[in-house]
């Protein structure tokens, strides 16, 4: 709780937590305990992890991350990653569109008439 910790000595751990995960590009809020002379008790103890500050640097890394993620992905001639980037921009229509053709795809391919199925089986034998 931050009465233990008292309240001029939290303001300066939570400055000096901010720094650390801006510095070391922390995504995870568990990342910090291998930066940071801190146990994980004693972090929650003191209700670390619900400072705002540490939950905005933390928020502010992650949007770096996907930003400089995305910037690739445009970049890229990978059609996996031009699939992933299209699905997040694309629009909710376009969605439903991309995933029942998909279902309807899938479907297709494994539904199989009676023959071929007895063609298989005689294969297998």
């Amino acid at each position: 709780m931050k009465e233990k910790t008292g309240k001029t000595k939290y303001k300066k751990l939570e400055k000096l937590y901010t720094e650390i995960i801006k510095e070391n590009n922390i995504i995870f809020l568990d990342e910090i305990f291998a930066f940071a002379d801190i146990s994980p008790s004693d972090f929650f103890n003191s209700e670390f992890d619900k400072s705002a500050s540490i939950k905005d640097a933390i928020d502010i890394n992650r949007a770096k991350l996907k930003r400089d993620l995305r910037f690739k992905w445009f970049e890229s001639t990978n059609a996996t990653l031009n699939a992933a980037l299209y699905k997040l921009v694309c629009s909710e229509e376009e969605k439903r569109s991309l995933s029942s053709s998909a279902a309807k795809n899938t479907q297709q391919n494994d539904i199989c008439t009676q023959e071929e199925y007895l063609k298989s089986l005689k294969e297998m034998s």
